[in-house]
């Protein structure tokens, strides 16, 4: 059974990080910190990253939901007059607000309806079986992240949106690149090079071009052939699905497998359908952990009054394990039915929510279903934390196929 890391070794957080986030241990286990911090108050304001941190489940979703006094910040910052590649990006409804946010919505949703995402089951199956095979040309021990939870994601999100599969290592370089330059979600700290976006925005320009002219069997086509929406909202909506569809579901299910191995679920079968203790794996273990807003007018969260133009740090971790929502917050339980805050609510709640329900179960269970046994291989390698969320780089595992 894998267990949990104590080290106290300094890691490379992202800037902005609470000083009491900066070790190892800290950043990928900070429940001890959120349950601390929710102790002192809700709202604390924190002089040294210049921002308003909230713990409680109530005013985190009441944030969340109240997206007019509570705004994204665009990439672009305080460049927001300038054109930049961030500039393109923020076309995407994830980075505005108000009625652009609303009416690219209302035209995105349909295509993210699950009725509309049925048809991709027996893909998602497929790609599955067939990146699993791969994991295994060269023998049964392998590792989970880069050569299953990642690439299965990337292969099912690249096919939904229309990337060819010869781009796929390209999009992959710069979906990190960008992870490097975006927003902080822990601090005031704006975006950073956004020049270093140039090539990907090209590309998504001229993939646009290209099917408004000559359309296929894709998202792109039908957002260019089907809506009212620009060819800049299109081409930075789908670059953002690719985002979120390959990073966040990348690593939901490396913390699956690995919450499924510490609470011994993978001695055999469980109990509980796969769909319902994901919920729980993402109310226990979200990949995102935190999102930053900026206040539009003064308010008071909490007992706290706080001015127009502040940063706060909206913790979903926190919120998805305070004790007044959730009764034994600390304790993964399977059949529990958790109102989490992983995707979370609002205007701006996760439109790709329906695909990810759908998909990582299907992976998921794809995966356990090939094989007779699988184990955390310790033996290989300890597992790799990520450094900017509860992820993992690395996760070496022992399996044996059916």
């Amino acid at each position: 059974m894998a267990t949990e890391r104590d080290s106290e070794m300094a890691i490379d957080v992202p800037e902005g990080t609470p000083t009491s986030l900066q070790s190892e241990a800290a950043m990928h286990h900070p429940f001890g910190w959120y349950r601390t911090q929710r102790e002192h108050g809700p709202v604390h304001y924190d002089p040294q990253r210049n921002v308003y941190d909230v713990f409680s489940y109530t005013h985190v979703k009441e944030a969340l939901q109240d997206s007019e006094t509570f705004t994204r910040k665009p990439l672009s910052g305080s460049h927001s007059d300038t054109q930049t590649p961030f500039s393109y990006l923020d076309n995407a409804m994830v980075w505005s607000d108000g009625s652009k946010h609303s009416d690219a919505k209302a035209q995105l949703f349909q295509y993210f309806r699950p009725s509309m995402l049925a048809d991709l089951e027996t893909s998602i199956r497929e790609i599955t079986a067939d990146q699993l095979h791969v994991a295994m040309d060269d023998g049964t021990k392998f590792d989970f992240v880069s050569e299953f939870a990642v690439p299965v994601p990337l292969r099912v999100i690249m096919g939904v949106v229309g990337i060819p599969q010869a781009d796929h290592e390209q999009m992959l370089a710069w979906l990190e690149t960008f992870r490097e330059v975006m927003n902080t979600e822990y601090s005031d700290k704006e975006s950073r090079d956004g020049s270093l976006m140039t090539e990907t925005v090209e590309y998504f320009r001229t993939l646009v071009t290209r099917r408004r002219r000559d359309p296929q069997d894709d998202l792109v086509s039908r957002l260019a052939t089907e809506t009212e929406l620009s060819d800049a909202e299109i081409g930075s909506n789908c670059f953002d699905f690719i985002l979120a569809g390959q990073g966040t579901m990348s690593e939901l299910l490396a913390n699956a497998l690995f919450l499924f191995d510490d609470q011994g679920l993978l001695d055999e079968q469980p109990d509980h359908d796969v769909s319902d203790i994901l919920e729980e794996v993402l109310r226990y273990r979200s990949p995102l952990q935190s999102r930053a807003r900026v206040t539009t007018r003064p308010v008071t969260v909490g007992e706290t009054d706080i001015s127009a133009g502040e940063t706060i740090i909206l913790w979903l971790g926190a919120a998805n394990r305070d004790p007044a929502r959730f009764d034994r917050p600390e304790t993964f339980v399977p059949d529990r039915d958790p109102e989490h805050l992983a995707f979370g609510t609002g205007a701006h709640s996760c439109i790709g929510a329906p695909l990810a329900r759908l998909q990582a179960p299907i992976v998921l269970a794809t995966f356990l279903d090939s094989v007779t046994s699988v184990t955390i291989d310790l033996d290989a390698a300890e597992p790799k934390w990520k450094p900017s969320k509860l992820g993992f780089e690395q996760l070496p595992v022992a399996v044996t196929p059916v």
